[in-house]
């Protein structure tokens, strides 16, 4: 069955080039026979044949090939119109929001954590009694004080008296000096005892102050690390006092963008929790060094936070205004020709050199002129001298380009920074 099938497509074939051919042989003999029938002309319509074959008119696409080549030839290019603009360099980063300042909480002696007053989060006012150890020891220390004091008061009180007694025997003559200098001193020492005991009492009325710990300032209880019936030293963290009226947001510069950052430069920061609020602050703080890991530079970020929707440990992106210009003509980093190590050349097509055809394609006179740059960014740079407004700068070529070259002009794009 399939062999039929394939003599089949064979014959099929064989039939469709015979008919062609014949076909083909039909239009060549058609055509032939047409040209050997000529016509009876006169003798004046044979001369002006003659002519015209010996002098055969020039096609008239000829008269335009020289134009259309030279159209062809010239270099295509993309540009950019040049034009005056306020511009702001804004540097994007990354960091965390930090509490002005966070003041970890530690007691000042050993001892049992009786009482912690607070929760994490709550706001505490500076003076108030964060928590408390347990006061029994500092109390039995400073009863015992006391009791001293009083004792070498009492006993300063019997010299006292006894200096009295026998410096009037002295005077009386009925006591030799000796006498009365040994209680004179015996009642120096007891008011030296006096002194000490009053000083040891003053210490144990401290430590007994110390068993509670008062807030610093004004804040809002961060994490705790210790609960009640804990026994606590001074080295063990009782938790964290959080100052938010301001915060900072600790942001990582990388080492290109450094020489970027200066103190007192506008920022703005952004977190998730609050997606359609801007935080504007400006920077406070920049770290000496750079972090060896990571390789960027802390910045601190200084932004007042009344309502306290910034809280500490928060992620925050925020971008630092590095440059604000005025009136300053930009023009793309990708136009710029370095020739040398000072010279800048920009090419530029002069407005006034531009012209349109009749098909609306333009075309216009290239000047690689030297410039002058001020600020520069990855994508954009200043120039000081050298361009105008209303010219155009080639950002895209399909060819090499020489000062006075003409150039036809497929595309130009108004500027948006």
């Amino acid at each position: 069955m399939k062999s039929k099938i394939t003599y089949i497509v064979i014959a099929a074939m064989v039939i469709f080039w015979i008919g062609f051919i014949a076909w083909g042989m039909f239009k060549t003999t058609t055509k032939l026979s047409k040209q050997t029938y000529t016509p009876k002309t006169t003798q004046t319509e044979t001369a002006a044949t003659t002519a015209k074959t010996l002098t055969p008119e020039k096609p008239k696409t000829q008269a335009n090939e020289p134009q259309a080549t030279t159209e062809a030839r010239l270099v295509l290019v993309r540009t950019s119109r040049i034009k005056s603009t306020d511009f702001d360099d804004i540097l994007p980063v990354m960091g965390t929001i930090k509490g002005k300042t966070e003041i970890d909480l530690r007691f000042e002696m050993n001892g049992l954590i009786r009482t912690i007053y607070f929760h994490e989060g709550e706001m505490i006012k500076q003076g108030e009694i964060i928590a408390c150890v347990d006061p029994k020891d500092a109390q039995l220390k400073l009863a015992y004080t006391k009791s001293k004091y009083k004792a070498a008061q009492s006993g300063l009180q019997s010299l006292e008296k006894k200096v009295e007694v026998h410096q009037k025997l002295y005077e009386a003559g009925a006591l030799i000096k000796s006498k009365l200098e040994e209680v004179q001193l015996e009642a120096e020492s007891a008011k030296s005892q006096v002194d000490t005991t009053k000083s040891e009492m003053e210490l144990a009325e401290n430590e007994l102050n110390k068993t509670c710990l008062y807030a610093p300032k004004d804040g809002f209880m961060g994490p705790r690390e210790a609960e009640e019936g804990e026994f606590i030293t001074p080295q063990d963290k009782l938790g964290s006092l959080l100052e938010t009226d301001e915060v900072f947001v600790e942001v990582g510069v990388v080492e290109r963008d450094i020489s970027k950052i200066k103190l007192g430069q506008n920022a703005k920061a952004y977190v998730d929790a609050h997606p359609n609020v801007t935080f504007e602050g400006t920077i406070d703080k920049i770290f000496p060094v750079v972090e060896g890991k990571s390789r960027t530079l802390t910045v601190k970020i200084k932004i007042s936070n009344p309502k306290h929707l910034l809280i500490p440990g928060m992620f925050s992106r925020a971008e630092i205004l590095v440059a604000e210009l005025k009136n300053a003509i930009m023009v793309p980093s990708v136009a710029l020709i370095q020739t040398g190590p000072v010279v800048t050349l920009v090419p530029v097509i002069p407005e006034a050199s531009i012209r349109k055809g009749d098909d609306e394609t333009q075309t216009g006179i290239v000047e690689l002129r030297r410039v002058t740059l001020g600020y520069l960014t990855t994508d954009y740079a200043q120039v000081l001298e050298g361009v105008k407004t209303g010219d155009l700068v080639v950002i895209e070529t399909q060819g090499e380009l020489k000062d006075n070259i003409k150039v036809k002009i497929v595309g130009i794009e108004e500027m948006v920074i």
